[in-house]
Order: structure tokens, then sequence, then C-alpha cells
């Protein structure tokens, strides 16, 4: 019996240090995934420059429409995606497109427009 019970109290010392380690693992992914919104980037000099924001890939902003008319936005700046359709400004946060129609109207500027409204 007495067997029993410190194979028993072994397995619970290791359930939780499995518990702790998994715990650990997952606060330094999260604390990763934070940190990801301000990239680090290599300078000519061979350093690193801290603090830039992250930007939108060129990938995703070939893929990316306007959710309202379906037409290609544009990059402008480092905070904006524009619609020159129906002149709606999506803003991005943290290198992340708010692509709502709601955020693009609040934003809404009629200067932006360059191209006609499609017909709906």
């Amino acid at each position: 019996m007495k067997w029993l019970r410190r194979l028993l109290n072994i397995g619970i010392i290791a359930g939780a240090g499995a518990v702790i380690y998994r715990v650990f693992n997952q606060y330094r992914q999260d604390s990763a995934f934070e940190r990801g919104a301000v990239m680090q980037r290599e300078t000519p000099q061979g350093g690193m420059a801290v603090g830039q924001r992250r930007g939108i890939s060129p990938e995703l902003l070939e893929i990316l429409a306007c959710p309202a008319d379906k037409s290609p936005v544009e990059l402008q700046g480092d905070e904006w995606l524009v619609c020159h359709t129906c002149g709606r400004k999506y803003p991005i946060e943290d290198g992340i497109p708010i692509m709502l129609i709601e955020e693009g109207d609040k934003h809404r500027d009629e200067s932006l427009i360059t191209r006609p409204e499609q017909q709906q």
C-alpha cells in the first residue's frame, strides 16, 4: 500500500510540473504575440531599429477590397486604407486593417472619390 501512495504522489508531482510547463510556455507565446505589433528591422549599418510599426504585407494589400463596393483599396501612409470609389477610409491598427463598413463610414471623405461609384 505504501508503494501505491508513493506512485500516486509521483504522478501528482509530474502532473503539476507538466501544468506549470504548459502555462509558462503559453505565457511566452502570448508575450511574443503582443510584442509582434512592433517589429525589429535591420538597419543599413547592421544594427537593429526597434519601435517601427508593423505594416501590411504586399500580398495582403493585393487581395484587400472595400467591403461596401468590392473595389480595390489603396494604402495611404501607414494608418489608412482608402477606397477611391466610395471615399471610405479604413484604419489600420497594429498592422491589422479594420475593414468594417461602419469604420469606413466614420472616416468617409467625399474628396477621395476619383472614380464614379459602381451601380449596386
